[in-house]
């Protein structure tokens, strides 16, 4: 091997190249934070075209300011972001977030789309998006969530502010 290939080939195998990443469009829902830019998505998880019964929905932080994704930590997962199944059967499922088990909702299909209902004042909401008002200045614990959607039957844009 000359010289110049053994250069190109450490080059190749010792620099990192640098990608803007994909994230996929349609997310079942978003949770954002006013901390920074980073949300966690949620996307829907299928098992040969089947809705996975023991973890139906897959979660993962994307670093707006980084451009990259991550996964979920440990403490993520069992303190505030995971999903927790409460029952599920064929195509559907219940489940909380782990930091807030008075919220369920329904993950299924409606109208041809993977989504997440939640019922709320007596509304059956698709959720969209959740957005948490952390409190300063550490910026660990919530003041607020608020859940963003439409109603199920008119489409309506909805949101409900919780208070932990």
């Amino acid at each position: 091997m000359s010289t110049r290939q053994l250069i190109s080939f450490l080059c190749a195998l010792f620099c990192i190249t640098v990608q803007a990443i994909t994230i996929p469009k349609e997310h079942v829902f978003v949770f954002e934070r006013s901390t920074n830019s980073n949300f966690v998505c949620y996307d829907i998880n299928l098992e040969d075209g089947m809705l996975n019964q023991k973890q139906p929905l897959n979660a993962y932080w994307v670093l707006a300011e980084k451009t990259r994704i991550e996964s979920l930590t440990f403490l993520d997962r069992k303190m505030a972001y995971g999903v927790k199944v409460i029952s599920s059967k064929k195509n559907e499922a219940q489940v909380h977030l782990t930091a807030y088990k008075d919220l369920s909702f329904r993950i299924c299909k409606h109208k041809g789309k993977w989504v997440a209902i939640a019922k709320l004042h007596g509304h059956e909401i698709v959720i969209q998006k959740m957005f948490a008002q952390m409190k300063p200045p550490l910026s660990v614990k919530c003041e607020y969530v608020d859940i963003i959607g439409s109603d199920i039957e008119t489409g309506e844009k909805l949101s409900e502010r919780i208070t932990p």
